[in-house]
């Protein structure tokens, strides 16, 4: 059986590694921070009641106000998603 061979970590590699793990955590944590945000946990519910107002509204003819709060849906959508 061949012996193994080893590949040492210079000294800045292990460096950069340690950098590297660090960012991760702290996306880590900023994440678990965002996820205890009360108006973040809100948006889901909110948007759900906002399509059932939209699609009452093009149901009764309103299309203008339907494509509005359409609009505002995807917005909020996209500042949910970005948060």
């Amino acid at each position: 059986m061949a012996p193994r061979a080893y590949n040492r970590r210079t000294p800045e590699q292990i460096v950069a590694d340690l950098e590297a793990e660090i960012e991760r955590q702290k996306a880590k944590l900023e994440a678990k921070q965002k996820a205890d945000d009360p108006v973040l946990k809100e948006i889901p519910k909110i948007k759900k009641r906002l399509k059932k107002f939209a699609e009452t509204a093009h149901s009764n003819g309103r299309k203008d106000i339907g494509n509005t709060v359409t609009g505002f849906i995807s917005s909020l959508d996209r500042i949910y998603k970005q948060s």
